[in-house]
């Protein structure tokens, strides 16, 4: 079955991919505060892991409407991962995954559809800003690192990541 270029939605072996909803906001932040508690507690001190989900706290109301289109993972009427990313410059803003969801393929997922709504609009590279924990991921999903780690801050803290990109295939 193919789905059509234009489709915001996508349904497959129970894990459904589609833009967020404006009053989903409040839980896919305690979806990023859980992802961030489990998936960066080996590589951030409890300080760093704040900064970071205070970076998203403070804008993702207003960004829920734009400038970044975000996407949801959805398993049993439950959010178990969220994406962000500006299509206009191609700039990877955000990939979380809940935390019992993390290892199962939902961050893969997410990645594939933000690369096809990507391509849709023309977009030849996807980058961003890395946390330690994820480089891995990404560079199993073709990234590649531009540079060693480096420290953006975040909250007043200074944050470890690396910057990394993709470039698209048409």
């Amino acid at each position: 079955m193919s789905i059509p270029a234009t489709s915001t939605l996508i349904r497959t072996s129970s894990l459904e991919l589609r833009s967020i909803r404006f009053e989903e906001v409040a839980a896919i932040l305690d979806l990023i505060r859980r992802a961030i508690e489990r998936g960066c507690s080996q590589h951030y001190d409890p300080g760093q892991r704040n900064a970071v989900f205070l970076t998203y706290a403070r804008g993702l109301f207003a960004e829920a409407v734009g400038p970044f289109e975000g996407i949801v993972a959805v398993r049993e009427d439950a959010l178990v991962g969220f994406a962000q990313f500006d299509p206009i410059t191609g700039r990877l803003r955000a990939v979380f995954v809940d935390g019992d969801a993390q290892q199962s393929g939902v961050g893969s997922r997410l990645l594939a559809e933000i690369e096809r709504r990507l391509r849709l609009r023309g977009g030849k590279r996807l980058y961003g800003a890395m946390s330690l924990n994820a480089v891995q991921f990404y560079a199993r999903a073709g990234f590649r690192s531009l540079s060693g780690p480096e420290c953006l801050a975040s909250a007043g803290v200074s944050v470890p990541v690396v910057r990394m990109e993709k470039l698209l295939r048409s």
